[in-house]
């Protein structure tokens, strides 16, 4: 959707880039002439991505790694800049979540998705920005959110944790403007990766895509190639904010009927 040499001279790193958005996002980079590097836990994923973007003509180094380990963090960013020297834009697309009722939320359930999708997060983002932004004093961190941003049933574990990391966004990019670094979050709306067609079946996606307004779920593509967008100088005054690209859902609102009320309990005042 860019120009071939919108993003040149650009080196991307893309977390969770294996699969679904982050894939497309790194693909998106590629193909606007950005160098880049990808991370996940699988690596047969990964290889595929270095496949596509070689075919691009740009450069691609992927690195396995589990990003909840400091060390491992550190590894990745070692390599990045080992084989490019520099890294100018960092998406933080990794992460985690499961739907479950609010009630049986465990702690442990909790804890183990906000260590992925904020804890870990914070980690590269630090590690990025200390040893590789900072001293450019240039540079830009996207942030994963969700759409609807009001909340959404059965997954208040995982919204806590994304409305974190969009706070996050807008709270860096007011510290780190005096370094030339800009900070920004995408809410993505439900978008039909290959992840959600093997983990739901036909009557959700079909409940998710009634809520949307545009009448259809978005692809990887679209928010892959909203990236790759921010990341040029046509988008260098955008910083600060969450951009939304949802087909609607967040000005829609769930787009779902309210729960009815359960009955009280016989006895119960």
């Amino acid at each position: 959707m860019l120009r071939p040499d919108a993003l040149a001279g650009q080196v991307v790193l893309v977390t969770g880039g294996g699969t679904g958005i982050g894939r497309a996002a790194a693909v998106a980079a590629a193909a606007a002439g950005a160098d880049v590097a990808v991370c996940g836990r699988r690596p047969e994923p990964l290889d595929e991505v270095a496949k596509l973007v070689a075919d691009l003509g740009r450069q691609c180094v992927t690195h396995s790694c589990d990003l909840r380990e400091p060390d491992q963090v550190a590894g990745m960013v070692d390599r990045a800049l080992e084989h490019f020297g520099r890294i100018d834009v960092l998406v933080n697309n990794a992460g985690g979540q499961f739907m479950a009722p609010a009630e049986d939320l465990s702690v442990n359930g909790w804890r183990a998705v906000h260590r992925l999708a904020v804890e870990s997060v914070w980690s590269v983002t630090r590690e990025v920005a200390n040893r590789a932004m900072i001293p450019q004093r240039s540079g830009l961190v996207v942030f994963m959110a969700f759409s609807p941003r009001r909340g959404i049933p059965g997954m208040v574990h995982a919204t806590a944790a994304r409305a974190a990391v969009e706070n996050l966004a807008s709270g860096l990019a007011l510290e780190w403007s005096r370094f030339g670094i800009r900070s920004l979050a995408v809410a993505p709306g439900t978008i039909l990766t290959e992840g959600l067609r093997e983990q739901y079946d036909e009557d959700a996606i079909a409940g998710w895509t009634s809520a949307v307004p545009l009448g259809r779920l978005g692809t990887p593509e679209e928010v892959g190639d909203l990236i790759a967008f921010l990341a040029t100088p046509a988008a260098s005054y955008i910083t600060g904010t969450t951009v939304i690209v949802d087909g609607g859902v967040d000005a829609w609102g769930t787009g779902m009927p309210a729960p009815a009320p359960e009955p009280r309990e016989k006895g119960q005042s």
